[in-house]
């Protein structure tokens, strides 16, 4: 009697959970990022950060060639003095190093500060449409862990109509 009982309540209680709808759609979110304009604003002013960053690189890198060019061409120094100015020349070169990471370091700061609201925004889209629209899942597949999956419903084209995305 009591495995009866609990072969009845194992099977109720298995109804109960598969009798759950489960919707699962997917997107593509670095597609949908790609197509924010929100993306193309921050594209744009990291480029201008990393044009105007380069062009002090530069700046820097001519200079360490005209210090060298000089150095070698110079042969009226004495030792003393040449020793001097291999120390300028080994004191510039560690200065350029320094910038070089110091703007790669500025350039990856300010895209976390111009991405991160786009992804939210992006984030906070998806979530949505999910609700809107019923989703219990939406999965991503551009992130790779996607190998099989049942077909389900693309959500972009709902992302896009709610980010007003042509």
């Amino acid at each position: 009697m009591k495995k009866i009982t609990l072969l009845i309540i194992t099977i109720c209680l298995s109804s109960l959970l598969f009798s759950q709808t489960v919707k699962i759609g997917y997107i593509n979110s670095l597609e949908l990022v790609s197509l924010m304009p929100e993306t193309k604003a921050a594209d744009d002013q990291l480029m201008v950060l990393a044009q105007q960053l380069d062009a002090q690189y530069k700046e820097y890198i001519i200079e360490y060639q005209k210090q060298a060019t000089i150095l070698q061409n110079d042969t009226t120094l004495s030792q003393i003095a040449y020793e001097a100015k291999v120390q300028d020349l080994q004191s510039l070169e560690k200065r350029i190093q320094d910038y070089e990471k110091s703007s790669q370091d500025k350039v990856n700061q300010k895209k976390t500060e111009l991405y991160q609201p786009v992804l939210d925004k992006a984030t906070q889209a998806v979530k949505d449409v999910a609700k809107e629209n019923g989703y219990t899942h939406v999965l991503d597949s551009s992130t790779g862990a996607i190998v099989y999956a049942p077909d389900g419903d693309n959500i972009l084209e709902l992302v896009k109509k709610k980010l007003n995305i042509q």
